[in-house]
């Protein structure tokens, strides 16, 4: 047991040593920015002049790296996923269930044990914009929280891991190392009392994890890796205009009985984003309406021809057939865009999160396909189209290339090591490493943050 638990320490610090020097090399998605970033010092996002933004000017430190954000104390945390269900993210979500663990190990080493958790899932389909489509009906999932064939997640939508409160517990813990347990005087009560159920369900069974530490969950048979990769399993169909940015602010404040609770107001929150193509969130309905010929062929191009721009105007002359362009990015709306501005949506999660006196850290990771600004779009002669061309080998993974995600991710983060782990390229075989950094920044906001309480 001694040589085992040494081993796994060995583990933990070799992890954190080779994290440390990919931190110190890898390219930042600061450093990759197409748009030139003059965001105010004190707003709480770090622009790429500053080094920090604790989102005040006060305390003489500026935005240099000497400046500290100060959290509200917690040991909450809301993990969303918006997942692209469509055929083609298959292999890609099955991909994710098999390194998920990955991050559960990184936040069971928290201090004081595994954080009390809110896991959920949600659809990118929110319907069509009021045109009935194929697989467009309505308002789609509606950033609903999804349960698809999980008898075992029961009363909730989502997954639900606390700790019991008002008992003892014998507990002990090494630093690196998870939380090991030897006896506790808890019982159901204590999962169910007011004190725990004022923003949590009042079902919760007591359950003792690996470790012998006690848990209030809403899943009692399967592991919590086991449930999620059955959410991940997802709805049979799905609406082909993906819309993750706003599927994203329908799952965290509308008022859907599934997704009652789930988002705390005191509770640390990730947004993570899965799909092999771009956000199409449009600001009027015309964009997906098929009679709407003034805004060109309809597909996926309107998405690009009124969501981007790029250094070269879109020429559209079938007769070349192939069409390069090069340095695209966001196109806003005051720029005559149709898609809704990304900031719209920083501006929103971020007034979301920080209300009600709390100041909770918040991080959207995008896992998309690669952030290429050079872009390719061919005529198809059979349709008279336009069709947006993949960045990868389609005999491979065929991929989009990435930028309204993109730009959100990198808005919403904080600190330049955020910017290692916040957009990350489906083609990747290394997931480990976004998903390590994750659950390694998780850990040290929670545990700096309980230091100050």
């Amino acid at each position: 047991m001694a040589g085992s638990e040494s081993m796994n320490q060995i583990k933990v610090t070799t992890r954190l040593a080779l994290w440390g020097w990919l931190l110190t090399f890898l390219f930042s998605c600061n450093s990759l920015l197409d748009w030139d970033d003059t965001r105010p010092c004190g707003n709480g996002i770090t622009s790429s002049t500053e080094e920090c933004d604790d989102g005040n000017t006060t305390g003489g430190d500026g935005c240099s790296a000497t400046c500290l954000i100060e959290y509200t104390p917690s040991r909450k945390v809301d993990l969303l996923f918006v997942v692209d269900f469509s055929l083609s993210m298959d292999t890609f979500r099955g991909d994710f269930y098999s390194r998920f663990p990955e991050l559960l190990s990184w936040l069971s080493v928290v201090k004081g044990g595994l954080p009390d958790l809110h896991i959920g899932i949600t659809s990118m389909d929110v319907g069509a914009s009021g045109n009935n489509l194929v697989g467009c009906i309505g308002n789609g999932d509606d950033g609903k929280l999804l349960k698809v064939d999980t008898p075992n997640l029961l009363n909730q939508n989502y997954i639900v891991d606390l700790a019991p409160v008002g008992c003892q517990i014998a507990q002990a813990q090494r630093p690196g190392e998870e939380l090991k347990c030897t006896g506790h005087s808890c019982s159901e009560t204590n999962c169910r009392a007011p004190i725990v159920t004022g923003l949590e369900p009042g079902e919760l069974s007591l359950v003792l994890d690996e470790q012998g530490c006690p848990r209030c969950r809403n899943y009692v048979t399967d592991s919590m890796s086991e449930i999620f990769g059955k959410l991940l399993m997802g709805p049979a169909t799905s609406c082909g205009w993906e819309q993750p940015l706003e599927a994203m602010m329908r799952a965290l404040t509308s008022a859907h009985p599934e997704n009652f609770n789930f988002r705390r107001p005191d509770a640390h929150l990730i947004i993570v984003f899965m799909t092999d193509e771009d956000d199409c969130t449009p600001t009027t309905p015309d964009l997906f309406n098929p009679a709407a010929e003034e805004l060109g062929g309809y597909g996926p191009f309107r998405c690009w021809q009124w969501g981007l721009r790029c250094n070269e105007s879109w020429e559209l002359d079938p007769l070349q057939n192939l069409e390069n362009y090069t340095g695209c990015r966001p196109l806003t709306e005051s720029e005559g865009g149709k898609l809704r501005d990304v900031n719209r949506y920083v501006n929103e999660l971020t007034q979301l999160v920080n209300s009600d006196d709390y100041r909770m850290f918040v991080q959207a990771v995008a896992l998309t396909g690669p952030h290429q600004t050079d872009l390719s779009i061919m005529f198809n002669n059979s349709t008279s189209v336009w069709e947006p061309q993949p960045v990868s080998d389609p005999e491979r993974r065929p991929v989009m290339s990435n930028l309204r995600l993109y730009d959100f991710a990198w808005r919403m983060s904080h600190l330049p090591d955020d910017m290692q782990w916040c957009f990350f390229n489906l083609l990747s075989e290394d997931w480990e490493l976004p998903l390590g950094l994750m659950g390694q920044r998780l850990r040290d906001v929670m545990e700096r943050s309980m230091e100050q309480k």
